[in-house]
């Protein structure tokens, strides 16, 4: 799967201004048949198909995971909390979709959930694909902090985590190339999987963790 062909503009809707649409009966009929035809959240496409099992037939390399603490709101919550925000946001996000909560699931309406981060605790690399990718949908950059929903994490997932330290191993810039993230594992890919806590109220801690698989040795002869 080819990161760049997801990083269109329609991927993230967070805004007041749908919530307020979906309230009224005569928009409700319309959003439900626009519910229908809407595309997976581009997060729920790039959540982690792997698990323990799938990966035996690779060895894991340049294993690395990094911890962060944001905000987190649910749109229903974003008053008064984001009232300076909310009217950039409903500009940046306008008729975009939602890019999903954790592992891509969307429980639309107001429960849809907005992470805030200080761009200080954003990791360099996705601070500097932020500059490269100016007409990207996901991340609303407003001062010192930026806006996302957790499912934007995921198609960007190797930039979140730093080069890991193996020894005899090079490890550097590994997780640096997109077009070697897969959300399923296959010889040469980086992989990896997002894990969050609720750590208090309108407060979540999430880990992000990468790697590198490479297939067996063998595993194809007969």
């Amino acid at each position: 799967m080819r990161v760049l062909s997801l990083l269109s503009p329609a991927l993230l809707a967070v805004t007041a201004y749908a919530a307020e649409n979906a309230s009224s009966s005569s928009s409700a009929a319309t959003g439900a048949s626009a519910e229908v035809d809407e595309p997976p959240p581009v997060g729920a496409l790039w959540t982690a198909q792997w698990d323990t099992t799938t990966l035996q037939p690779y060895t894991q390399h340049c294993r690395n995971k990094n911890t962060y603490h944001a905000k987190i709101y649910k749109l229903s919550e974003m008053y008064p909390d984001l009232e300076e925000q909310a009217p950039q946001l409903k500009v940046f996000y306008h008729k975009q979709l939602y890019a999903g909560s954790w592992n891509g699931i969307d429980v639309h309406g107001t429960g849809r959930e907005l992470i805030k981060m200080d761009m200080a605790d954003v990791p360099y690399k996705v601070r500097e694909w932020l500059k490269r990718e100016s007409l990207q949908r996901h991340f609303s950059v407003q001062d010192d902090a930026v806006f996302f929903a957790p499912g934007a994490i995921y198609p960007i997932l190797p930039l979140w985590v730093d080069d890991a330290e193996e020894a005899g191993l090079v490890c550097d810039g590994v997780f640096d190339d997109l077009e070697n993230y897969s959300n399923e594992p296959k010889d040469g890919a980086v992989i990896g999987k997002v894990t969050h806590t609720n750590t208090g109220e309108k407060e979540v801690k999430f880990t992000v963790e990468a790697m590198q698989v490479k297939a067996k040795a063998g595993k194809d002869e007969l």
